[in-house]
Formats: structure tokens, C-alpha cells, sequence
């Protein structure tokens, strides 16, 4: 009983502060369609004009929780992503989307309700800069741009424009690949701060060389003003399906857990991904 009344003060509590402010509270960025992983990327960017599509979508067991007492205790949320690449380019957009929204006080959203409910818009550009595609190691610069499109008080956006630059290695030794990135997000609602991820794997065969299966962790996380930090962790497994023109299709899969003092790790995630990917990403050949 004194966990309960707890709990509820510590909600009236926090409703005055995060309730008529609100904030962004998901903090898993999808990785661009065609970068492979789920939140890395691996830099093969080859070849002529080409594309990718991937659809994201995930649940978030507790994201927010003030003072011990979660004020976001489920969310869902789906994930749109689009490229256009070229040589060593890509040009990417993510449209994001929430499914299913609630919390201890907090307004509720679910796709019935609310179907035309867009989180902030994601416009990326990014190059790989050395490195060979397939090679031991790769490195690469993004940019990204973040366009407010949702209320603040619905916890799917802080409501300001947003920038993240990144640094980003990748590489390929036999059947281990992995990914790194390190970047600076421009949060003016909350305050800036340093992001980061990492993913591992191990690619085995399934039947024949144009079909495998990797599995790894990925990591992501970020630390911000005041020494305040937050990451996760997921264990994830993706099968990749290649054909002899260079095309692909993926499906991802992921689950993990998360700790913060900054909003929006997850207490607990899963996520899953199915990826098209056009001829210029999924090749392996020369620029």
C-alpha cells in the first residue's frame, strides 16, 4: 500500500513537469533502410543509382519513469525509412509513427485514434569516407535533421528542430562484422548531448552463400548534460536473403533491456525490421 500512494505522489509530481511539457521518449533511431543493422551502419554504400526500404516497428516497456514511478509505461511505434544512394552516397528519410501510447496520467494514443500522429521527421545524408566495401574497416560522416511534426505533450516529440552528427566505422573480417558510431545531438529543449552504438556479429550459412544468418549485440546510448547518461542493450539476429543482382531482402529481429537517468531508455525492448534493398546498396563491388 505505501508503494502505491508512492507511486501516485510521485506521478502528481511529475505530471506538472513532464505532462504540460512533455518530450521525445523514444530514443531508438532506427538505422537508415539499407544500412543492414538495426540501429548501426554498415557503410556498404556501392555501385549506380539505387534504394532501400525497411519498416521498422517495436515496443518500449517503461521509457519514462520519474523518481522511481513510471509516467510512460507502453509504447509502440512504427518506423517508415527510405534511401536513395549513389557511389558512396545515401540520402535517407524516416517517417515514425506511435501505434500504442499509455501511461500513469499521461494522454493515451493508439493508431485508431490518432492515424495521422507523425513523430519528428528524420532527413539524413551520409557518405562513406575510406574503406572499402566488404574490406576490414570503414569510416563515414552522417548528418541528420530533425522536423517537429507531433505535440510534446503526447511524448512523441520535443517540439524544436534537432540535428545529430555522427562518425562511423564499419567492417567486414571473414564472418565477423561489426559497426561503431559516435555523434553529437543538438537537443535544445533538453540540452545536448554525446550519442553513441556499437553492433557485432557472426554471420553463418544457411544452405548457400546468398543466404545467412548473423547474430550479435548492438548497443546505444547517450550522455548528456550534468553527467546524465541512459543506454540499451539488445541481442539480435538478422537473416539475409541476397540475390546474384545484387538485390536483398532482410528481416531483423532484437531484444534487450536499458538503463538511464535520462529519459527514454526502455526498461525492456523489442524490435523488428524487414529491409528491400536496391542493387547499389546491397552490392559488393568497387565504387
Amino acid at each position: 500500500m505505501r508503494t502505491v500512494c508512492l507511486s501516485a505522489l510521485l506521478c502528481c509530481v511529475a505530471w506538472p513537469v513532464f505532462g504540460q511539457q512533455g518530450q521525445l521518449v523514444q530514443r531508438l533511431d532506427a538505422a537508415p533502410a539499407g544500412a543492414i543493422w538495426l540501429t548501426q551502419d554498415s557503410l556498404n554504400l556501392s555501385g549506380g543509382l539505387g534504394g532501400a526500404f525497411a519498416l521498422t516497428s517495436g515496443y518500449a516497456r517503461n521509457p519514462l519513469v520519474v523518481g522511481g514511478a513510471p509516467v510512460i509505461t507502453d509504447l509502440a511505434t512504427a518506423n517508415i525509412g527510405l534511401a536513395v544512394t549513389y557511389s558512396r552516397y545515401r540520402l535517407a528519410f524516416d517517417l515514425a509513427s506511435p501505434l500504442y501510447v499509455r501511461g500513469n496520467g499521461t494522454p493515451s494514443l493508439d493508431i485508431a485514434s490518432h492515424p495521422d500522429t507523425i513523430t519528428d521527421v528524420r532527413i539524413g545524408a551520409d557518405a562513406r569516407v575510406w574503406g572499402d566495401v566488404g574490406g576490414p574497416i570503414r569510416l563515414g560522416l552522417s548528418a541528420q535533421l530533425f522536423v517537429p511534426s507531433a505535440d510534446r505533450t503526447d511524448y512523441m516529440s520535443d517540439g524544436t528542430y534537432r540535428a545529430k552528427f555522427w562518425l562511423k566505422a564499419a567492417g567486414d573480417v571473414s564472418r565477423f562484422s561489426y559497426a561503431a558510431s559516435a555523434g553529437y545531438h543538438v537537443r535544445p529543449l533538453l540540452g545536448n548531448e554525446l550519442n553513441y552504438g556499437a553492433a557485432a556479429g557472426w554471420r553463418f550459412a544457411l544452405g548457400d552463400a546468398l543466404t545467412s544468418l548473423v547474430i550479435g549485440p548492438e548497443a546505444f546510448g547517450a550522455l548528456g548534460p550534468q553527467a546524465q547518461q541512459m543506454w540499451e542493450a539488445l541481442l539480435t539476429g538478422r537473416v539475409d536473403l541476397l540475390s546474384g543482382d545484387g538485390h536483398a531482402l532482410r528481416f531483423k529481429l532484437g531484444a534487450g533491456v536499458g538503463q538511464r537517468d535520462l529519459a527514454g531508455a526502455a526498461q525492456w525492448r523489442v524490435v523488428a525490421a524487414v529491409e528491400v534493398v536496391g542493387l547499389a546498396t546491397a552490392a559488393t563491388g568497387s565504387d
